[in-house]
């Protein structure tokens, strides 16, 4: 599995949906598909006021910063991940070995570190008495 580091390519895109009859629409679908064409032609050419364009910019930063926030936790999720593998192998390594005092070690280092992440986090702050 791997994380996009990227935001995907936009494209440009314009949506139209018809609701067409039974027999698919016959006749009257061409000048509706003819309005589509027109449309487009029309799009293509259309300018956006300034303030249109910073909207715009704005709702585009805004997906932009949620696309982060969202492979940020996923790529944070497989960090994770990969690190209780890496743990799991070296759990699997010590035990397999026939040295009883290396499994000693190793369990009093794993419960070092079990308690370390357990332990309530503090903060030192100093302060100056006026």
């Amino acid at each position: 599995e791997t994380v996009a580091t990227k935001p995907p390519d936009t494209e440009r895109v314009l949506l139209v949906s018809l609701a067409l009859g039974p027999d698919g629409g016959g006749d009257e679908v061409r000048p509706l598909l003819l309005l589509v064409f027109y449309l487009m032609d029309k799009i293509k050419r259309l300018r956006l006021s300034k303030e249109a364009l910073s909207k715009c910019e704005k709702r585009r930063q805004k997906a932009a910063e949620a696309w982060v926030r969202g492979s940020h936790a996923a790529r944070q999720e497989q960090a994770a991940l990969r690190r209780e593998e890496k743990r799991k192998q070296e759990k699997e390594k010590i035990l397999a070995e026939d040295d009883p005092e290396k499994q000693r070690r190793w369990e009093l280092k794993e419960q070092k570190r079990q308690q370390k992440r357990k332990a309530p986090k503090m903060k030192q702050l100093k302060v100056k008495a006026l």
